[in-house]
């Protein structure tokens, strides 16, 4: 049977909806078919031109035979793989020349390499028995780039599987909520990539470091935080950073809100700005007018966090690349807390936030 999955994240697609690999279905015959990145193709197809670049002289070429571009894979249920198929159907001169699979499962840590630059042929369908191998990940190195319109993996599900965790965030009260010019973000806690384009939380242009805070219904000792960004592909954030805190259940959260992580300014003489309102400050350009600094055009963006706050980190600083499924395991503190501070810089979307813990 195969085996139902979902892209993590992958190294390029420029001229595909890269999401269509992992399905089941027969790769489309696009034919006719075109973008404004000329020949519509079904599945994963590469830039050109990885495993070349030009030398620092000019005048000539370097050549990595080991370049590659890359796809990472997740099962949707534990199994034990014995069968992987992989299709370059409708590729006929423009397919990936060979692939590298690597069987990852996260209960044994165990990383097995099934399949070491297997060749693929133009426009054809390749069955390759492997080991009966447990995972519940796969990453497939595609060399060196080009197209594969399918990548199906076949066996068994597997007796153990990883337990299911309710998301923490569900269903709780929200506030101090920057910009909500697109979408929410209740909508990204309940995304679960059930269509084929973007939703979730996305805000304007014009912001400079996105929050929300969310109100816990019970103390959660915090596990793991995913941030999906899945189709956003030219606007997600480029960081996110999460904090928590303890408050007890008459405390007020307004006063704690003074105390929160905020950005700040570095210049290259070492002064340091901290605006009282950021946005406004970066919109307004008031950088260009702080005294005694010569280099006012660029300069540094920081994360202030003050000695005095009850804020603790839980995140404190994880970049975020487009279209990619992050997980987030190595949580700074185990302390329970009552509410979550989420926050990305500088602004864009994301698809779904999830928080998976232990209440307290």
């Amino acid at each position: 049977m195969i085996i139902p999955a979902f892209l993590i994240g992958y190294s390029d697609s420029s001229f595909t909806n890269p999401h269509e690999v992992v399905l089941p279905d027969e790769p489309k015959d696009c034919r006719g078919n075109f973008t404004h990145m000329g020949a519509k193709y079904w599945g994963f197809e590469t830039d050109r031109h990885k495993t070349m670049v030009i030398a620092p002289d000019a005048q000539s070429f370097v050549y990595d035979h080991d370049a590659h571009h890359w796809m990472r894979i997740g099962l949707k249920q534990r199994a034990q793989i014995d069968q992987i198929s992989i299709s370059t159907k409708w590729f006929t001169g423009n397919q990936v020349r060979a692939v590298s699979v690597t069987l990852t499962d996260e209960l044994t840590g165990a990383e097995v390499m099934v399949l070491k630059r297997q060749p693929l042929n133009p426009d054809s369908e390749h069955t390759f028995p492997i080991p009966p191998t447990l995972a519940t990940e796969a990453l497939v190195d595609c060399y060196y780039e080009g197209g594969i319109s399918r990548v199906n993996f076949l066996g068994e599900v597997a007796a153990e599987q990883i337990p299911v965790r309710p998301n923490v965030l569900e269903g709780v009260v929200l506030s101090h909520i920057s910009n909500e010019h697109y979408g929410t973000p209740a909508m990204a806690v309940l995304a679960n990539r059930e269509q084929m384009h973007m939703v979730g939380w996305e805000s304007a242009r014009t912001g400079f470091g996105e929050q929300a805070v969310f109100h816990l219904k019970t103390p959660v000792k915090v596990e793991e935080i995913v941030v999906d960004t899945y189709l956003h592909r030219l606007n997600s954030p480029l960081s996110s950073h999460v904090f928590g805190i303890n408050l007890p259940a008459d405390a007020n959260l307004d006063a704690a809100m003074k105390l929160v992580p905020c950005w700040k300014l570095v210049f290259d003489n070492n002064h340091e700005v901290i605006p009282d309102h950021f946005a406004s400050y970066m919109l307004n350009q008031d950088y260009l007018k702080e005294p005694g600094v010569k280099n006012s055009h660029k300069f540094s963006i920081r994360l202030h966090h003050a000695d005095n706050s009850s804020w603790v980190p839980l995140l404190s600083f994880a970049p975020l690349a487009p279209d990619t499924f992050h997980r987030f395991r190595k949580i700074e503190h185990d302390r329970p807390v009552t509410h979550i501070l989420y926050m990305h810089y500088p602004h864009g979307g994301i698809h779904a936030l999830k928080v998976y813990g232990a209440a307290v």
